[in-house]
């Protein structure tokens, strides 16, 4: 184990920065009335708002974190949902 330089911690905290910054806006975007939508590609998974505006996994991990933002429960059962889609709701 290494101990921390100020010059890695400083890049850490720019990328949580970013992160948390990214996430604000998306939040932003749904609150304005897009959703958060996930598809599989040939490529692998995408996310991206409804609107069009592609969302990074690190900032989608943060984003459906959020008790602001509520799946849409399209999965074939309902006690297993399969969510794909996610929405902003008012607390």
């Amino acid at each position: 184990m290494s101990i921390p330089t100020v010059a890695s911690l400083r890049a850490k905290h720019r990328r949580l920065d970013r992160r948390r910054g990214g996430a604000a806006r998306v939040i932003t975007e749904m609150s304005r009335g897009a959703s958060l939508r996930l598809t599989f590609t040939q490529r692998g998974s995408n996310f991206t708002l409804s609107n069009g505006i592609p969302v990074t996994p690190e900032v989608v991990l943060l984003v459906v974190n959020d008790v602001r933002i509520v799946s849409v429960n399209d999965g074939l059962f309902p006690t297993t949902p399969q969510t794909w889609t996610w929405r902003y709701v008012e607390p």
